[in-house]
This record gives structure tokens, sequence and C-alpha cells, in this order.
């Protein structure tokens, strides 16, 4: 499990998503995939580095989803909705979805294409966040 800020990650890198993206790939170890390939700027190289952007966002099993994903943008929108859920229900409740109601900003029809989502009972369940068989 990590814990992070994703408005932190995203604000040192103005929003930009492939750098944000990068981040978190070489944060995990992991190599980037093709679908992000470019030059990595120095500042995504020297922020990996560091200690992660604490706050209180978490992913639970990170490195699964990473390495799971497509595309960027089913990734990116993984992981902001999933900055989303509150931490202090996973450790009290055990909640891992987030309610759908937090997601309005969002165009559903995003949410509902995106493999690495899954819809039900109006919630928004994370297909790597859940518990392992």
């Amino acid at each position: 499990m990590i814990r992070f800020s994703w408005k932190k990650i995203n604000d040192k890198f103005d929003w930009n998503e492939h750098s944000a993206l990068e981040y978190m790939f070489l944060k995990q170890g992991l190599k980037p995939p093709s679908y992000l390939t470019r030059k990595i700027p120095d500042i995504v190289k020297r922020a990996s580095c560091l200690p992660y952007e604490q706050g209180p966002c978490f992913l639970r099993y990170p490195n699964e989803a990473l390495l799971a994903a497509t595309a960027p943008n089913y990734l990116y929108l993984y992981l902001e909705l999933a900055s989303k859920r509150n931490i202090f229900d996973w450790h009290i409740r055990g909640i891992l979805h987030l309610p759908l109601v937090l997601a309005e900003e969002y165009q559903m029809p995003w949410i509902e294409i995106n493999p690495m989502l899954e819809i039900e009972n109006d919630n928004i369940y994370f297909k790597y966040e859940q518990e392992k068989q």
C-alpha cells in the first residue's frame, strides 16, 4: 500500500498526465509502458527519487493497477477517482469503492468504458484494489 497526494503530484508537473503517470511508474520501480514512451523530463526523474508527496490518497496494490493499464487515459482516470476515496473509510469500515455521487464532475461515459473500473449499485469499484482471493 502507498499513501500519496494526487493533487501535489499533479501540481508539481503542471497537471501533465504523462508526467504524473511516468512519476507513478518510476516511484514503484517500474519501467513506463510503451504508451507513455517519450523522453522522461528531468523533473519527473528527480521527483521520483524523493519520498511520495504525503496526503490522504492511497492505493493498496499500485503495481497491479499500473501494469494492467492499457492506455494512459484509463490509468489516469483510475488514479484520479481512487484519490477521491477516504482512507478512514477503508481503515474503519473496509470500504474500497467510491460512491458515484463523489464523481459527478466526471463524464459518466468515460467511467463506464474504463476497463479498470466497474459501476455497481451507484458505486465505482477499482478492479485492482479488491482483496486478493
